[in-house]
């Protein structure tokens, strides 16, 4: 279905390609192959789309011009590296979306402008440049007005200039396409391959326990909000609104919501309300579209029959900007009053609370809070810079304290700072969000979260889970990492059990389903592992913890084969060479072989002053058998205070000859651990 829109185009053309073509073949396709690499995952990294190649041009858009501008010097200064001739051109305009195709006067500007580019020169339009011109480390030299081919009216074309030695918000990406894979060089790469070695997974589905409470009747989708505001700059608004309302509909207890990013999927998809019902299991349908923002909020919420999508209930919210809180409060109140849901005398209250909030303050919040969800250290860095812009602008409002202290664990998570550094700001950050809002279903989470991984801590760990899950019962994500701390503790069945509650909340995200598939590996359950794996990878096709699921799966199945083909490529290295000694060593040696290598490869890394995961390194020794090196290491992750620890307890599940290993034992002794 077609969809016009502003967008940022970038077209991109390898110089003088058809000359080196009839030069030297080889070359040319070498050159065009790796243009296509560079420009895949730089695209990736600034949040571009890929919409066409056509012979030796890419073209792409971007919602924003700054990223479109960044993506290129990346794209240029990879090219360069990589002995690639590259002109680029950007222009902002309205064009229609079709497909995986983009029609309009937009596409054909940046066409003819990226002509007037020099050799690794990037030219922009005016429009793109009254975008960025402000932007630091930037410098723009007008070329004039330029007359282009097809090209009604003159165009005012700049050249971009920039300063290599300034400290950009993000790293100038290198291009080094063969670099090893280095925890120290590589930290978002190395933190999902250090993930992805502690949580194998396992998926079936189990009776619930007598214990648990019977599932809610009602289970909601809340569908993505329209966007009839009149402009896409306040896209990230409409999608944080469209978030808080699930967030707040999913404190009832009665209820069982959607997640976000399941819902999003269902975005623009050409499917009717009770096809997507049905494929998701709900029996509410809430939409709504966003009429205006300005000082207030226009709002128009419906409720529509999930059998024949007829509508059945519908009201007009308007309301200042500063009251937008409340207004999800009242939004909520009357859905459940409409579908009549009791609630509990505490959930009254909490919708009965008021507090406004400074609008300037919340489109910060929300900014950041997309951006967190990116967890790279770039989008992380924009993320810790709009918590701040909030907190600074309303201090006395707690959750961007919260979105300061995710991003401090992230940044853990993924290697980009020490983890002596993040608790330093995860701890105070964390107390004030608490200090100020004591019934934050999110603050609670984060503290489970690091009472598990940071401090060792089961007990508070699952004292803050079974609370954030009694202010939230529907957040997908803390249920799924609840799973993970009731496989550490070896309660199987209720491990099992909240893992199939999150893939139910949250049946798209990638993220979801590979950390319950972690479950289901520890479990031995490799079939299912697999099946989620794939699940998620049809959802996102590149997403390299889904992929890790999947080798892992590969892995416990014993199909080495299918376990190399997705391991060595995309997490052992990123050297071609290497690559080929890996596959002859995997030829000639197999599983092993290759395990070795990896060993011998991290001591080398180590002796060169590098970072290795520590967990990851013992459970190759244990894969080779050598249980006396798995546990210098375990030891060794446990001094610095790995957050994977905790993970020691469940390998028994795949190792259970270590129950008889006395320093095994003692470790799980040490660590307050079940024993076997």
């Amino acid at each position: 279905m077609a969809q016009r829109r502003l967008a940022a185009i970038l077209f991109s053309d390898i110089v003088d390609y058809n000359a080196l073509l009839k030069r030297d073949e080889k070359k040319a396709f070498e050159a065009r192959k790796n243009s296509q690499r560079i420009h895949k995952r730089l695209l990736k990294k600034f949040h571009g789309r890929w919409l066409k190649e056509m012979e030796s041009g890419i073209l792409a858009s971007f919602q924003s011009n700054i990223d479109a501008v960044m993506c290129a010097i990346s794209i240029q200064k990879a090219a360069e590296d990589a002995g690639i001739s590259i002109r680029i051109g950007i222009h902002q305009g309205d064009v229609i979306f079709e497909s995986r195709d983009v029609l309009g006067n937009g596409v054909n500007v940046a066409a003819r402008i990226q002509s007037v580019a020099n050799t690794h020169g990037i030219t922009i339009s005016e429009t793109v440049y009254n975008d960025v011109k402000n932007k630091e480390g930037l410098e723009f030299i007008t070329t004039g007005e330029q007359t282009l081919k097809g090209v009604k009216k003159p165009v005012e074309v700049y050249k971009v200039h920039w300063n290599t030695d300034y400290p950009f918000d993000f790293s100038i990406d290198t291009g080094e396409l063969t670099r090893p894979l280095q925890f120290k060089k590589t930290p978002l790469v190395a933190g999902i391959f250090l993930i992805a070695i502690i949580f194998y997974t396992v998926y079936f589905f189990v009776l619930r326990q007598d214990n648990e409470q019977s599932e809610p009747d009602k289970s909601v989708l809340v569908l993505p909000f329209d966007n009839f505001i009149g402009t896409d700059t306040l896209d990230f608004l409409v999608a944080g609104m469209h978030d808080a309302l699930i967030g707040n509909i999913g404190k009832i207890s009665a209820l069982r919501v959607k997640s976000t990013t399941t819902s999003r999927a269902y975005k623009n998809v050409e499917k009717t309300i009770p096809e997507i019902a049905s494929e998701l299991g709900v029996n509410v349908v809430v939409e709504g579209s966003v009429l205006c923002v300005g000082d207030s909020i226009c709002l128009r919420v419906q409720m529509v029959d999930p059998a024949n999508g007829e509508q059945l209930w519908v009201e007009d919210y308007y309301e200042e900007r500063g009251q937008i809180l409340n207004l999800y409060n009242r939004i909520t109140k009357e859905i459940t009053d409409e579908i009549n849901i009791g609630l509990k005398p505490e959930e009254e209250q909490q919708l009965a609370e008021s507090r406004t909030v400074d609008p300037d303050a919340y489109d910060a919040y929300i900014q950041g809070k997309l951006y967190l969800d990116r967890i790279n250290p770039q989008s992380l860095q924009l993320a810790k810079e709009y918590f701040n812009k909030a907190i600074a602008i309303d201090p006395d409002w707690g959750p961007p304290y919260g979105g300061l202290a995710e991003v401090a664990a992230y940044e853990m998570q993924i290697f980009a700072v020490e983890p002596s550094n993040a608790v330093l700001r995860i701890y105070p950050n964390l107390s004030k969000a608490l200090e100020l809002d004591p019934n934050s279903a999110n603050s609670h989470y984060l503290k489970a979260v690091i009472g598990v991984w940071t401090e060792f801590d089961w007990e508070k760990g699952e004292r803050e889970f079974k609370k954030a899950l009694e202010l939230n019962p529907s957040d997908a994500l803390c249920r799924v990492f609840y799973s993970h701390l009731l496989m550490i503790l070896r309660r199987k069945e209720e491990a099992l059990y909240h893992g199939q509650q999150a893939i139910k909340l949250d049946p798209r995200r990638p993220l979801v389903l590979g950390l319950y598939g972690t479950v289901l590996n520890f479990t031995g359950e490799y079939e299912a592992g697999l099946e989620l794996a794939q699940g998620a990878l049809a959802v996102e096709p590149n997403h390299l913890f889904a992929m890790s699921t999947l080798a892992n799966a590969y892995e416990g199945m014993g199909n080495y084969q299918g376990w190399f083909e997705i391991m060595n490529p995309r997490f052992f290295w990123n050297s071609d060479s290497v690559m080929k000694r890996n596959e002859k060593i995997f030829e000639e040696e197999g599983f092993l072989g290759v395990i070795n290598e990896r060993i011998r490869v991290n001591l080398e890394v180590l002796k060169n002053g590098g970072r290795i995961s520590y967990h990851g390194q013992a459970q190759r020794y244990l894969r080779v058998g050598d249980y006396e090196k798995a546990m210098d290491c375990f030891e060794k992750a446990f001094e610095i205070r790995d957050p994977n620890v905790p993970y020691v307890s469940a390998v028994l599940f795949r190792f259970p000859e270590l129950k008889d290993n006395k320093r095994y034992v003692d470790f799980l002794r040490k660590l307050d651990l079940p024993l076997p």
